[in-house]
């Protein structure tokens, strides 16, 4: 998942789902589905400079939630916890 190139992100408020669309390593469409969010923090300072291309993913399942933190090669965090959290395989 490392230089994944982030494409989008769709919030469905009335359906507490996230979608976050992606490119892989060959340029196809990815996407993961997050369901009954319950937090999402998007910030883009840029500290590392400019950059829409991933650095690591790392998800964490507890017995309540689910945590996905994607860093991105700009330095940044995008932080999701939600019910369920479908990756791509």
């Amino acid at each position: 998942m490392h230089d994944w190139t982030l494409v989008s992100m769709i919030l469905d408020w009335e359906e507490s789902s996230f979608l976050i669309k992606f490119l892989n390593n060959k340029s196809c469409s990815v996407d993961i589905i997050c369901q009954g969010i319950k937090f999402i923090n998007i910030p883009k300072w840029d500290k590392w400079g400019e950059s829409i291309s991933v650095n690591t993913f790392n998800l964490k399942d507890d017995t309540t939630f689910k945590k996905l933190e994607i860093e991105m090669q700009s330095g940044d965090v995008i932080t999701i916890i939600a019910n369920d959290i479908v990756m791509p395989k």
